[in-house]
């Protein structure tokens, strides 16, 4: 606890400037910069949110609503590599490891065959909606989720 609260009173004392010269920011020009934004679906029951790139990371959660409280959610993170791999947290628990297999212009596609389900992880972003889907990697059992910018 003591390490903890001089810890803290060590980091209220930094600046913002000392903030970001600490940790390199990532370019403007991230290539899945195309999700970062606040989703929701027409219903209102589901809603992901992702993150400005961070050092190369994202960071993104999901929550879906039944019955005025939360009835699922996750937390994810995209990590950067030769090939972005997307850690899934389900209800906290986790990771599970999903691996790009397929990257276009504004979609990426995840794949861990070995997970039960879902096996396949997809994104798209359509103009101002972004698409996703889940599926059994060969695409079957498929399920469709739509969402648009909770900021608009």
């Amino acid at each position: 606890m003591k390490h903890a609260l001089i810890a803290l009173a060590f980091s209220a004392g930094c600046t913002s400037t000392q903030l970001q010269a600490a940790s390199p920011a990532a370019p403007p020009d991230h290539p899945l910069q195309w999700i970062t934004d606040c989703w929701i679906s027409e219903s209102g029951a589901a809603k992901e949110v992702w993150s400005e790139a961070e050092a190369g990371y994202l960071f993104g959660y999901a929550v879906t609503l039944k019955e005025g409280g939360v009835s699922f959610f996750e937390q994810m993170r995209i990590q950067p590599g030769p090939l972005y791999v997307l850690n899934v947290y389900p209800k906290g628990i986790g990771p599970s490891k999903f691996v790009e297999s397929l990257q276009g212009d504004q979609s990426i596609t995840f794949i861990n065959g070995a997970h039960d389900y879902p096996q396949l992880i997809h994104y798209q972003r359509l103009g101002d909606e972004l698409h996703a889907h889940i599926a059994l990697e060969d695409g079957t059992n498929r399920r469709d989720f739509a969402y648009q910018s909770c900021l608009n």
